[in-house]
């Protein structure tokens, strides 16, 4: 994650990630946020003015730290498709890693349907740069094709982000196993870019 200057609005933004990590959207409270980051209710009100505001300014900060393409860069892949295997190995342990920050992004639209929300638009952002780079990678779809398998990669990484013990019950597969979560992903993007 990146690192932030530690004043009291970004010790507040992190205590809100540590609430929204542990307590959900619904049971992160500013009493909550409050005690996480060791002052009174009242400096996170002034800071702040709502927990909507607040909870909206962590998840922004965890969208950012997702999505970093700096990072994204960096991760390996002598082939485009290695690449796009690693990004999303990469972003399947952050959700495992932190389940409630996932369920936290996705609260709006699996609970409303509310499609307009930061996750939304950042997760069409980043296909449109993943279809992008892997483009400069080297490879030779049709670009319809290629945002389409980028679409389907996406969705279907992204379900088991959401609920890594799906098919554990019927088909042995468990997303939190780290050799089974990188044999699914693999096998996706190989099927999806060719």
């Amino acid at each position: 994650m990146t690192n932030f200057p530690d004043t009291v609005e970004e010790k507040i933004i992190n205590a809100a990630i540590e609430c929204l990590e542990k307590y959900g959207v619904q049971g992160t409270t500013i009493r909550k946020i409050a005690d996480f980051a060791g002052m009174n209710s009242a400096a996170i009100n002034y800071y702040f003015r709502s927990k909507e505001v607040l909870v909206q300014r962590a998840l922004e900060r965890t969208l950012v730290n997702a999505f970093d393409w700096e990072d994204i860069a960096a991760l390996p892949g002598n082939t485009p498709q290695e690449y796009c295997a690693a990004i999303f190995i990469n972003l399947v342990e952050g959700g495992i890693n932190y389940p409630g920050l996932t369920r936290a992004h996705f609260y709006d639209l699996l609970s409303s349907g509310n499609y307009n929300t930061l996750v939304v638009k950042r997760m069409n952002d980043f296909v449109i740069h993943l279809c992008s780079e892997l483009k400069e990678r080297g490879v030779k779809m049709e670009l319809l094709q290629l945002e389409t398998s980028c679409m389907q990669i996406t969705s279907s990484v992204f379900m088991m982000i959401l609920s890594p013990k799906l098919f554990q019950s019927s088909f042995g597969l468990d997303m939190a196993n780290s050799a089974q979560r990188e044999n699914f992903i693999v096998s996706l993007v190989n099927q999806l870019l060719h």
